[in-house]
């Protein structure tokens, strides 16, 4: 096993994670070439790491810096795009390792909180890296997590 950062999206190995992870999640795109550039074109503020084993891809997390803020403040979080580990690589701690070098990188980023948007079924997962249900941030379409990361 490997992981990589992502440096082209419009790359086969991350294009045939994304498109077998879409597909699972039943989602319909119509034009992937016109996707993966505007993906590319996001790179300097999204990030994604793909886990490979040998050739093959065994996961991928996309995460990002979200700057929230009103007239009292201004704060950074981390926030979590994506997250899929293929099936028959699931429950062998891919997930956990693709999800703490998202949080390594925010941290190195000086961003302190991470947020996510999960399925409901996901919450045992979430909960044993350390994630608790926010509640501050709302979702209408799964639970909202967040977890502290030191600096």
């Amino acid at each position: 096993m490997h992981a990589i950062y992502v440096e082209n999206y419009e790359s086969e190995p991350f294009m045939t994670a994304f498109k077998t992870y879409f597909g699972e999640i039943s989602g319909r795109e119509r034009n992937w070439p016109l996707l993966f550039r505007q993906m590319n074109a996001e790179r300097e503020v999204t990030r994604a790491v793909l886990l490979q084993d040998g050739g093959t891809a065994v996961g991928f997390v996309l995460f990002c810096p979200l700057h929230l803020s009103c007239p009292f403040f201004t704060e950074t979080y981390g926030y979590i795009r994506e997250l899929w580990v293929a099936s028959e690589y699931r429950r062998q701690g891919n997930g956990r390792l693709l999800l703490a070098l998202a949080e390594q990188d925010l941290s190195n980023r000086k961003i302190a909180r991470v947020l996510l948007k999960a399925d409901p079924r996901a919450t045992g997962f979430y909960e044993k890296q350390g994630y608790t249900v926010s509640d501050t941030a709302v979702s209408e379409e799964g639970v909202m997590y967040t977890k502290h990361i030191s600096r």
